[in-house]
């Protein structure tokens, strides 16, 4: 099963994602849980100590790893892999507590430092090529509002 929570800022979201998670966790299930939320919070939701989810690199800082696995070379308006492979990347960017296990998006540190469309790419893909048995739940914490939605990503 994937679940993507989305909505309105302030309402939640992080809150019922972090839950779910550990619900679903403590049932049995397998759950992989995505903080795709610029104001990432979902670590602390999910009860990991900080000193745990301070090493995760977000992949919107993973420059290289994009650049490698999409052939993108960080220019505006280049031409990037729209299917790279990413079935590695869960377990070598994931840290694991108490049955879930934690991936984080990342956002843009500030303006004007370039487009993270090849690190989106990754999780897009990412998102895609996991098959979901039915012990395994991925959930996603979205960014606030639905903007996301319309554009599918």
């Amino acid at each position: 099963m994937k679940i993507a929570v989305t909505g309105k800022g302030g309402v939640g979201k992080t809150t019922l994602s972090g839950t779910l998670a550990r619900l679903l966790a403590s049932d049995g299930y397998r759950v992989l849980a995505v903080d795709a939320d610029p104001d990432a919070n979902l670590a602390s939701s999910l009860g990991i100590p900080e000193e745990n989810y301070r090493g995760i690199t977000p992949f919107a800082k993973m420059k290289a790893l994009a650049e490698e696995r999409t052939g993108a070379d960080g220019g505006y308006g280049t031409f990037f892999i729209l299917n790279p492979k990413v079935d590695d990347l869960p377990e070598q960017f994931c840290v694991e507590h108490e049955g879930v296990k934690l991936l984080l998006m990342g956002t843009v540190e500030q303006g004007g430092s370039g487009c993270v469309c090849p690190e989106h790419t990754l999780i897009k893909r990412l998102m895609q090529h996991l098959l979901v048995q039915r012990d395994e739940v991925v959930i996603m914490d979205m960014e606030a509002g639905i903007e996301h939605l319309g554009r599918g990503t």
